[in-house]
């Protein structure tokens, strides 16, 4: 079994938005098993946006230590997201398992 455990990337401030080299080494933790939250930094004055077929959840605009209290909550409530064989390379089918597994996520985001 995978640990609960997950990240909160901090991103730029208002949206969230992080560096590709981040974004692909936070993609491979997502099919690693572990969510991934994604927020902006300090007062975020804007919302991070909800990407259609992304494997992050949107933090809206929470700060990071918020994120993280509900990230953990919902660790808790869901588990561990499923964990793809070649976490560097996932397949259509993990994608899309990874993709409904945070789904469930962010419906508790949307409404915290």
């Amino acid at each position: 079994t995978s640990p609960l455990a997950g990240f909160v990337g901090e991103g730029a401030a208002p949206f969230g938005s992080l560096t590709r080299s981040i974004d692909a080494a936070l993609e491979r933790a997502v099919f690693s098993g572990m969510p991934v939250v994604k927020v902006g930094r300090g007062n975020a004055e804007g919302m991070v946006p909800i990407i259609p077929g992304s494997v992050f959840i949107a933090g809206s605009n929470l700060t990071a230590t918020k994120a993280r209290l509900l990230l953990m909550a919902c660790l808790l409530k869901f588990g561990a997201l499923p964990v793809a064989a070649d976490p560097s390379r996932p397949g259509t089918d993990e994608r899309l398992a990874a993709q409904a597994a945070v789904a469930r996520y962010q419906e508790l985001f949307l409404t915290h």
